[in-house]
């Protein structure tokens, strides 16, 4: 049976202390409660913005909210590693929960994704789709962690 390539048992724990704060600070920093600073970093490329005395172009330095781009970095890494190690006995029982676990990520993220669409509109619509991105892999990371607890 052909097998998943799959992260070593020990990173595991490594993907849940990366993901777990990252995820809660994420939140944190998206809903304001705490303010984190504007980072002034140099960045490939800076768009602007029309109206703005923005520099745009290649290369350029620009103040931007660097934390909640870290926190989403660090989401993504963590839920990799956290969704993509191996259990400590990978048998097809485990293999059968990770496709059913993707499955219903992906099912339920282009249900509410359908749901917008139909919804929303304007720029709170690209904001969501933006915070979208990140659905499928916290919902497969947390859904294939509960089915295996409840096994």
């Amino acid at each position: 049976m052909n097998t998943l390539q799959l992260f070593p048992n020990r990173y595991k724990k490594i993907g849940w202390f990366i993901f777990i704060p990252s995820l809660i600070l994420g939140i944190i920093s998206l809903t304001g409660i705490i303010d984190f600073p504007e980072v002034s970093i140099p960045v490939f490329y800076n768009s602007g913005f029309p109206l703005s005395s923005e520099d745009s172009g290649l290369f350029k330095t620009t103040e931007v909210d660097f934390f909640p781009n870290l926190f989403g970095i660090l989401i993504i890494i963590g839920g990799i590693l956290t969704g993509f190690s191996k259990e400590k006995i990978e048998d097809e029982y485990i293999s059968s929960v990770r496709l059913k676990s993707v499955f219903w990520s992906l099912i339920v993220t282009y249900s509410i994704i359908l749901i917008l669409f139909l919804t929303i509109f304007g720029v709170l619509f690209f904001t969501i789709m933006i915070l979208i991105i990140f659905l499928p892999l916290i919902l497969y990371v947390f859904r294939f962690n509960y089915l295996l607890l409840t096994k």
